[in-house]
């Protein structure tokens, strides 16, 4: 860990690890960097990368981009402002975010009318916030760099539509090396949970001679700036001269070799060792996996898994990225406390009952869907994990679904709890009660009808069956089913990995061994909340219609 001083007249030091330092020094034109937890690649590196590039190209148009504007507003742009508050790149002073700058700064050389979706810097630099589930904003506006953190998130295929606007005004920016540069970080991709890897091909952009040039270059150009500021301190008014024109120079020189620069690397945790303390390591090695720590710590990239898939027809095609109504997050603005409810979710039927799939356990699983016609969508999940229980998943949804004009719960969940009905003591029956009651004991308006009473459990091989001929759809009588990707993050990933294995009979199940893991693993990598949106969809009338297609497509078999 490297102490700098930043400001000798002050004496004001800070620490910056060995990487943050290089970076500092080479400041290429496009940097992609993938680090492991822990290494502040928002709070540190990217937030300095923002001030270096607004420095640049005064005036200059960027684009900020997310997978979702609803993760930008809440995830990603937080981190990024408590960055540049770190660097006292301050809002108000450096940055205005959503509002017309005061009329003495300069004016962007792209001219707005309307600042929703933009953050404007004191020297006329204006960040465009774009999303790949909303590409319509500032559609068709050129920039000069792109930035972009969690960049996992970011599938290939979309992201490839926003490149192209890098194509700025070369006459004005032209001058920086900095221009048409682009600056993404995340840490390592997981493509058991279907996260992009798109960064991985940049690394055959840098030319590493290049860089070490650069690295080479950079440190003299360092060093007489220490010359210049002891020459100052002495005020030695020849000696000044002379560094000042050795520092032009070198300078230039750096400008020319900067140019058209990329640095890729892959970074682990230990690069901020010395502020994280091995207790840090100790703990996330105690609190999952050796594969969960290569992964997320050692920045090492976890193979695919190989066998069968319990949903091995869920396709790209079930999922919906068009969920969010952001007419409902423009009125509010990206600086106000937004009150997170369905009423921001775009397909939801307010005057239409709401059905849930419910599993209990350790961790609490809901998951909500309505059928619409010759569809079912799947538009929110929910959880709680211990020591959160029953009243707090109620407390969740009695907020994020307060909005909800018509107040009628169809609640689909664990046949193996009915056992317990008529003791009171099944976990139906008290979050039944937990939404219909609040924390006060008072009527909240909902009503909840326990659709799984009294029926049996359904075996492995016919929701198998029923999930792979309704994702197949290949049967008319069932509806098409879609999944919010956004809202729904958690059971899509559950729905992507989990495995079948072999009963004791030889009968086909779903792999559950994932449910022992540790806790905090529970939300990403159970099958959970995967069982929930199984007793949602696993409903009498489907399970009948997949049995007569299953047997319908035996009896072709036999004929032939």
């Amino acid at each position: 860990m490297k102490k700098i001083n930043i400001d000798p007249e002050q004496n004001e030091f800070r620490y910056s690890n060995w990487l943050s330092t290089a970076i500092d020094l080479m400041k290429p034109a496009n940097l992609y960097l993938y680090g492991g937890r822990g290494t502040a690649k928002s709070t540190d590196i990217l937030a300095k990368r923002i001030i270096d590039v607004v420095y640049d190209m005064p005036g200059a148009p960027f684009a900020f981009i997310a997978d979702t504007y609803v993760n930008l507003l809440t995830n990603i742009l937080p981190h990024v402002f408590l960055g540049l508050n770190r660097q006292q790149f301050l809002e108000h002073y450096h940055y205005v975010v959503e509002e017309s700058p005061p009329d003495h700064w300069p004016k962007s050389s792209i001219r707005t009318f309307d600042y929703k979706h933009t953050i404007t810097t004191f020297n006329g630099c204006k960040f465009f916030l774009k999303s790949l589930d909303r590409p319509s904003i500032n559609a068709g506006i050129s920039v000069v760099h792109q930035f972009g953190d969690e960049s996992k998130y970011l599938q290939k295929e979309k992201l490839s539509k926003f490149f192209p606007t890098l194509r700025g005004d070369v006459i004005k920016f032209g001058g920086s090396h900095f221009f048409l540069g682009q600056s993404f970080v995340s840490d390592m991709p997981d493509p058991n949970f279907g996260e992009s890897d798109w960064m991985d091909r940049m690394a055959a952009k840098m030319d590493k001679k290049q860089i070490i040039r650069i690295l080479q270059t950079a440190v003299i150009l360092n060093e007489i700036k220490l010359e210049l500021l002891a020459a100052e301190d002495q005020k030695d008014i020849k000696q000044i001269a002379l560094v000042t024109q050795k520092l032009s120079l070198w300078t230039e020189r750096i400008k020319k070799i900067r140019h058209n620069s990329t640095f890729f690397f892959v970074v682990s945790s230990l690069v901020n060792a010395d502020i994280l303390t091995l207790q840090y390591f100790q703990n996330l090695l105690d609190g999952g996996s050796f594969d969960d720590f290569k992964l997320h710590v050692l920045s090492l990239k976890r193979k695919l898994d190989a066998g069968s898939r319990f949903y091995g027809s869920l396709k790209d095609r079930h999922l919906f990225k068009d969920g969010y109504d952001y007419d409902y997050y423009d009125a509010n603005g990206m600086k106000a406390n937004i009150s997170l409810t369905c009423k921001s979710l775009r397909y939801i039927n307010l005057n239409k009952n709401l059905e849930a799939g419910f599993d209990a356990g350790n961790m609490m699983s809901l998951v909500f869907g309505q059928e619409q016609g010759d569809i079912y969508r799947v538009m929110k999940n929910m959880f709680t994990i211990a020591p959160d229980w029953i009243r707090e998943l109620a407390n969740q949804f009695l907020n994020y679904f307060e909005p909800m004009q018509k107040k009628y719960l169809l609640l689909y969940h664990d046949r193996a709890a009915n056992q317990y009905y008529k003791v009171k003591k099944d976990f139906a029956s008290q979050l039944k009660h937990d939404i219909e009651y609040g924390p006060d004991g008072k009527r909240t308006g909902w009503i909840v009808q326990l659709m799984s009473t009294g029926q049996g459990n359904i075996p492995h091989p016919d929701k198998f069956n029923l999930m792979n001929i309704l994702m197949g759809e290949k049967e008319k009588r069932l509806p098409k089913l879609l999944i919010d990707q956004w809202e729904c993050k958690e059971l899509v990933n559950q729905l992507e990995i989990a495995p079948t294995r072999q009963g004791p009979r030889g009968e086909l199940q779903k792999d559950k061994r994932s449910d022992k893991l540790p806790i905090s693993r529970l939300p990403m990598e159970s099958t959970n909340l995967s069982d929930a949106f199984d007793y949602l969809i696993c409903r009498r009338c489907w399970l009948d219609i997949a049995k007569q297609r299953r047997n319908h497509s035996l009896s072709e078999i036999v004929i032939r």
